[in-house]
This record gives C-alpha cells, structure tokens and sequence, in this order.
C-alpha cells in the first residue's frame, strides 16, 4: 500500500536508497519512509538523535537499540529514547513513518 498523494507531495529525499517524504515543521520531521519490494534491503548504520516513535505500515523493518534487536510488522510501534544508539533494517516492500524531534535527514 503506498502512501497517497499528498504524502507524495511532500518534499522527498532518499535515505541510503530508502524513498523518503518529509513533513519538517522546523522543530521536529515526520518522515514517511518506503523501500520498494524490487530494491535490496538497506541497514540504517547505528546513529543518535533526539527522541523517535514510529510505526511499520506494511513490511517489516528490525531495530536495534542499545544492542537489542526487535522486529516489527505492519502496526507494531516503536519508541527509541534520545540520545540512544539505534539502527534500523529494512526489507524490500517496506513503508514505516517516523516522528523524530529535531531533524533526521537534510533536504535538497
């Protein structure tokens, strides 16, 4: 199920071959996030930031926070503290949005 169009409209970037569309209010980014079922799967290498919650529309996505690795379908959420070390896995026909406060990916 892909996002609809007016998650398209908004502006999109590309995280690690990730397609991401971005809500940025300039505090915090909420970003809608796909990887097409024809694209490898792409690791998010281990990062830091301020606080995210996020849920998996379709796919899965695993996440890996302070060295414990979950995996997450279609309606599971997940919260990451700030400032913990995460990194996500996400396979191929995965769409996910993220509310990050701050900001996670720079626009063109």
């Amino acid at each position: 199920m892909p996002f609809p169009v007016s998650i398209r409209a908004l502006p999109k970037t590309s995280l690690l071959g990730v397609d991401v569309y971005v809500h940025d209010n300039g505090s915090s980014q909420v970003l809608f996030m796909e990887l097409p079922a024809e694209r490898t799967e792409v690791v998010v290498p281990t990062h830091t930031h301020d606080v995210e919650w996020g849920i998996v529309v379709e796919g899965e996505v695993e996440i890996t926070v302070n060295g414990k690795a979950e995996r997450h379908g279609p309606g599971a959420t997940h919260h990451i503290p700030a400032n913990a070390p995460h990194s996500i896995r996400f396979t191929p026909g995965t769409s996910s949005v993220h509310h990050i406060v701050g900001r996670r990916v720079n626009l063109p």
